[in-house]
């Protein structure tokens, strides 16, 4: 379900849209409200259904019924550029965008047959999950992704637990994020940290290989594991496209390493967080509770 809690601003139309959630998988598409919107408006009232729905089954259709009335008020809101829809927006985007950078990374690591590295650094003790800091050498990064996928896993066992709040914030947020990309809304831009990030995880995979020396072997795999691994939606799409048009354009110059760098650089700037969570506690996007501190090595 969507987490309307964690998003006050939005609350009313994520309330209103939770049984379309259900059978969107959590996807907003405005194409799915093609014509209720115009009737709504027409009527000023519950909207008659027009033929362009006739197909829509009677529990998807009072899904969108349910919904189309704060769809169409939040969508006005979003055009008048509201001051509190747009600052959630700009928070729901960098969930969403930390949550995309962690996917891509962990397909990739498992393509590097880094998922865990072995053998496992000695440095990284089982609860460190600050995998966000891309200047520390690659296997300790791998590890840290490792150690936070175990948690999760693990975390998940129970009930109300904190990496099953995380996840349903995280599908909020792109629920959100669809939401505005859907209308046409301008998201927030990229910031110029990643810019750092892009030269240091540029450094950390380049030295990785070339102490392999299997680029020229693992490069194609991995830079399609990384693509896949951002997942699903417009913005994914988007991302994915500029990501894969960069390498394109500059695969006779760089390797994985780049086309990681890249990936960074236009999903989001993580270091922050990771400094917050070795200061003791959990960044805004990271989650209000501490970190559940567990972890174990070895196979998935």
């Amino acid at each position: 379900t969507l987490d309307a809690s964690s998003f006050k601003a939005f609350a009313p139309l994520l309330e209103d849209s939770q049984a379309y959630a259900q059978l969107s998988g959590c996807r907003f598409r405005l194409s799915s409200f093609d014509g209720l919107l115009e009737e709504r408006a027409q009527s000023g009232s519950v909207p008659e259904v027009p033929p362009s729905r006739a197909r829509d089954s009677g529990p998807r259709l009072a899904a969108k019924l349910g919904a189309s009335s704060k769809v169409q008020e939040f969508a006005q809101r979003l055009g008048r550029r509201d001051d509190d829809l747009i600052d959630e927006l700009d928070r729901a985007f960098r969930i969403m965008m930390m949550e995309s950078v962690r996917n891509a990374m962990l397909s990739m690591f498992k393509a590097l047959e880094m998922f865990p590295p072995a053998p496992p650094p000695a440095e990284i003790e089982d609860q460190d999950c600050a995998y966000e800091d891309v200047a520390a050498p690659l296997p300790h990064i791998a590890q840290r992704l490792y150690n936070d996928q175990v948690r999760r896993i693990t975390d998940l066992e129970t009930d109300d637990s904190f990496a099953g709040r995380l996840q349903r914030r995280a599908m909020t947020a792109s629920f959100i994020v669809d939401f505005a990309s859907e209308l046409g809304v301008e998201l927030p831009p990229v910031s110029e940290t990643h810019l750092g990030m892009l030269q240091e995880i540029s450094r950390r995979v380049a030295e990785e290989t070339r102490r392999r020396g299997d680029a020229d072997s693992v490069e194609p795999r991995a830079r399609e594991a990384f693509l896949e691994g951002l997942g699903q939606g417009r913005l994914a799409e988007r991302l994915r496209k500029d990501v894969g048009s960069w390498w394109a354009e500059n695969k006779m110059a760089v390797g994985i390493a780049a086309i990681v760098g890249v990936g960074a650089m236009v999903i989001g700037g993580l270091v922050s967080a990771a400094a917050a969570r070795r200061g003791g506690r959990a960044s805004d996007d990271a989650g209000d509770e501490e970190r559940p501190q567990r972890g174990r090595r070895g196979e998935l």
